[in-house]
Formats: structure tokens, sequence, C-alpha cells
């Protein structure tokens, strides 16, 4: 684990900082990863809702092919909670419709009603420029 896990001026110029949109699936009987834990995911660029960000990649804990293993450590994880629609064997998320709230590590349960449901965890991974 980090010591520091603020990036301040100086340390900004040796990391730069990636946010990962992780799968709660992902953290199903796993270590859940907390703000400064040294982690390796594999990231590889996907589309992502514009109400995430810009420059925004997924990320898996397991190899997958076209995947870029990155090592890196959290400095800030956010659980993505959006309100759902459709049929009820078909939910899917509304646009426009994320709540995001900061959390130290991701729970070990995730919120799944039927109107709002956790669906992702959106990370800030530190990582060493090259």
């Amino acid at each position: 684990m980090h010591h520091h896990t603020a990036l301040t001026p100086v340390s900004l110029r040796l990391f730069v900082v990636l946010p990962v949109l992780l799968h709660v699936k992902e953290f199903h009987h796993r270590h859940r990863p907390c703000v400064g834990d040294d982690v390796t995911w594999f990231l590889r660029s996907r589309p992502v809702p514009a109400e995430l960000g810009t420059g925004v990649r997924h990320g898996t804990l397991d190899p997958v092919p076209g995947a870029v293993p990155t090592t890196g450590f959290p400095v800030r994880v956010r659980v993505v909670n959006w309100a759902l629609s459709g049929p009820s064997d078909d939910r899917r998320p509304v646009p426009g419709s994320a709540d995001l709230r900061d959390v130290h590590r991701p729970p070990k349960r995730f919120l799944a009603g039927r109107d709002r449901r956790d669906t992702h965890v959106l990370v800030d991974l530190a990582v060493r420029r090259t």
C-alpha cells in the first residue's frame, strides 16, 4: 500500500490518473481494492456513457484478449448507481441517471433494487509515467 494517496503537484509529474470503469461482478468473491492499494488491472478502450467523463477505460481483473495489463493505485473510488427501465427480464440503465458516490473501498454488497442498481465502480487509477 502507498503511504500517500493524495496526488500533489510534485507527484503529478510522476503519475498520470486514468479513469477506469469496472463492473460490480468483478468483485464477486475477490479482493475489493481500496484507495492506495497496489493493483494490476487489464484495461481496454470501449464506449462509456458521456456522463462518466472522457478518457474512461474499461477494466477487468482477469486477462482478456486485447486488454493491456496496467499497474497503479486507486486515488479515488466511486460506485455508479443507475436508474433502470425496460421489461423486467431486460432492465437497462437510463441515460443521464448516473449517481456516483465516493467510497474508500467498494462495498461487500452492492445495491440492487428494481428501479435503481449499482452497476459499476469508477476508479481514478494513478499510473507511473513512462
